[in-house]
């Protein structure tokens, strides 16, 4: 009789692309994996991998069982999904993945939207984990995570792309008395200058490596800016903190400081359609992207960001 451990230890080897990964995933170590595999093989009586350079790669015999065993644990995760969408919206449990790159208040306001739409005693549960984009991707292709918010678009095969939005990026700071009676004499060409007239150009900016980071120093370089960086973070919520306390100034895109604008906290600077546009993903497997949780969340992100991208 089949060991069904052993099958998919296998399964899940092939399908993450080698050993390391798999163990990761399965909560085992690498030595136990690959003696769980030897056993399967073992079994068998046939090699499952033979060395190609310095990769593992499947046998003609190999291949044959991965097939099978794709075809029983897909079948196996259909059932699931089916015996998923039965239960009550308040026994589910959504997981989202934010990139560490993402203002998380963002994050949160989708899914208070997205929480609205229920009633309090049928609200999925939801448990937000952030991480790196790529931790993410990762996650979310063995379905640890059912969707994730990004900089960055989802590349692999096995993740969809659900909605993207392009948001607008503009200069935000508090008003200096002489830049407030000057304001609106400044054309938005003349802003820049204005605000390097009035010895303003203090920045702060994220840390570098971040997406934003990158197209903050290309719209520098290309606009010839100048100014001291007096604060760096890969926290965005404190970008817009040391705007607030008028630490500096800074490029940020507007969906993320919506309430600052709002209460006039910080002024924005910049054309309507912003300097530039950033953009941000929403994805999930391709194996959920029929699950209507997961296309109403994908919902309330596009609805959330459609009126701030619009001001």
């Amino acid at each position: 009789m089949y060991n069904f451990n052993h099958l998919y230890y296998f399964y899940m080897t092939v399908k993450s692309g080698g050993v390391t990964i798999a163990a990761k995933y399965l909560s085992v170590s690498q030595p136990s994996l690959s003696g769980q595999l030897k056993v399967l093989e073992e079994f068998l009586q046939i090699k499952l991998f033979k060395k190609v350079g310095r990769k593992n790669e499947l046998t003609r015999e190999g291949a044959i069982i991965f097939g099978y065993c794709r075809q029983m644990f897909e079948l196996s995760q259909e059932m699931h999904e089916t015996i998923t969408e039965q239960i009550p919206h308040a026994y589910r449990r959504i997981y989202v993945g934010v990139s560490n790159e993402i203002a998380h208040s963002f994050v949160v306001e989708v899914i208070s939207h997205f929480l609205k739409k229920y009633d309090p005693q049928l609200r999925p549960k939801v448990t937000m984990i952030s991480g790196t984009h790529e931790k993410l991707e990762e996650q979310l292709r063995f379905r640890e995570i059912d969707v994730f918010v990004s900089q960055l678009s989802a590349k692999s095969t096995d993740l969809e792309n659900l909605e993207k939005v392009e948001v607008p990026v503009n200069l935000v700071c508090t008003l200096d008395k002489k830049l407030e009676t000057q304001k609106r004499n400044l054309s938005i060409n003349k802003v820049l200058s204005a605000i390097d007239e009035l010895g303003l150009h203090r920045w702060v900016v994220p840390s570098a490596g971040f997406k934003l980071r990158s197209e903050i120093n290309d719209y520098f370089e290309q606009n010839s800016l100048k100014g001291d960086i007096v604060f760096e973070s890969d926290v965005i919520e404190s970008l817009t903190r040391s705007v607030v306390d008028k630490v500096g100034i800074s490029f940020l895109p507007l969906i993320y400081v919506p309430k600052e604008l709002e209460n006039k906290l910080i002024y924005s600077f910049g054309p309507k359609r912003g300097f530039w546009k950033h953009r941000i993903w929403i994805a999930c497997n391709v194996g959920n992207q029929e699950d209507l949780i997961v296309n109403s969340l994908a919902h309330s992100f596009k609805e959330v960001c459609s009126p701030l991208i619009s001001r």
